[in-house]
């Protein structure tokens, strides 16, 4: 993480130390055609369609007019065939409601092009018994302004047997409230959604050797690893249902106003191999090492006249369980029937992770 923070360091730099404005012919840059849909158990179908847009442009890409659509659906009762029943900006809706095991081929005419892509829905998430555990600490101090305690989440998993199936794990944190900022000296308002937020695992089901996919932020020392996300297959699952577990360090911000909320969400998806492959490139193309290697380009699975095109057609099962931790560990929350010292190794890698959010600017 040093590297990471000296390179930052230097590109500030040279950033303040050399202003050339660079004037883009938008006109000039060819639009191309993007496919994007995530065809999900339970909930209706609908595909986005458009045209590409310049990387620096905030608003979505421009629709396409004359779009000729098909979406064949195979299954045990047979094949249908659907058409979109109504339009929203660039997301057109299907009367089909996707079931884990249908199999979905679209097909779209634009002119004289052909868009197509396949994929098939994943069976239906088997979870049960999700709960979280607080673990307090009150003797390990993670800054001035901060201390650091624990949150493991844990759920069953049933796996199955007839499939080999690929699991994406990740946490998402809602904040909304006051905050005072020592630098500025004055009270901030926060209302903010923190996507793919750290945590640590060291859960062999889902980090064993042949079965973690992605890679960790930071490898730490005795399976303490920091992560954003988890991507697995279910090598060490088999079929089986087992306890998998995560641990959540809970930064408490003692500059924060009493009330302010701190709102959570564990992701679980069944996901595809495509899907799986564009979350890896996607992971490559966004990390900081990347700015200073050759670009990549990032996997699709949409074909454009036989070719590759751009976006992702790829089903998913996805389950989230919503939570928070009550009461939030202020200091005056707890006492000593709260301390536990069931997990004494973890802290020093907790307290590394926190350095690391520190330095990511979070807060």
């Amino acid at each position: 993480m040093k590297i990471k923070t000296y390179i930052l360091v230097i590109v500030a730099l040279l950033a303040a130390s050399c202003q050339k404005v660079v004037e883009f012919d938008v006109d000039q840059i060819p639009s191309q055609m993007v496919l994007n849909s995530l065809p999900s158990d339970g909930n209706r179908m609908f595909v986005n369609f458009s045209y590409s847009r310049f990387f620096l442009d905030t608003n979505s890409g421009a629709g396409i007019s004359k779009a000729n659509m098909r979406l064949t659906v195979m299954n045990g009762l047979g094949t249908a065939v659907y058409t979109p029943d109504s339009l929203s900006r660039n997301n057109y809706f299907f009367p089909y409601t996707p079931a884990g095991g249908d199999s979905l081929q679209m097909e779209i005419t634009v002119g004289e092009s052909v868009v197509k892509a396949g994929t098939k829905v994943p069976k239906a998430l088997q979870t049960a018994n999700f709960q979280t555990m607080n673990t307090w600490e009150m003797g390990l101090s993670a800054g001035s302004d901060t201390v650091l305690n624990l949150c493991i989440i844990s759920l069953d998993l049933s796996d199955y047997a007839d499939e080999e199936n690929y699991y994406y794990i990740h946490l998402t944190e809602k904040d909304s409230g006051s905050r005072f900022s020592q630098l500025r000296q004055e009270f901030d308002t926060i209302d903010t959604v923190y996507n793919n937020i750290m945590f640590m695992c060291m859960d062999q089901n889902l980090t064993g050797s042949g079965t973690l996919i992605s890679a960790p932020m930071v490898q730490l020392p005795q399976g303490y690893s920091v992560y954003d996300r988890i991507i697995c297959n279910d090598r060490n699952l088999n079929g089986a249902t087992k306890r998998i577990s995560i641990v959540l360090p809970v930064l408490v911000d003692t500059n924060e106003v009493r009330d302010f909320k701190h709102e959570y969400v564990f992701h679980i998806e069944s996901v595809r191999p495509e899907r799986v492959k564009y979350l890896m490139d996607v992971a490559t193309a966004t990390s900081l090492t990347q700015m200073f290697a050759e670009p990549a380009g990032i996997y699709s699975n949409v074909l454009i006249d036989g070719k590759q095109g751009l976006g992702l057609f790829s089903g998913v099962s996805h389950q989230k369980f919503e939570f928070k931790i009550e009461p939030w560990p202020y200091p005056e929350n707890l006492n000593s029937g709260a301390k536990n010292q069931s997990f004494p190794q973890i802290y020093e890698a907790a307290r590394e992770m926190y350095r690391i959010n520190r330095q990511r600017g979070r807060r």
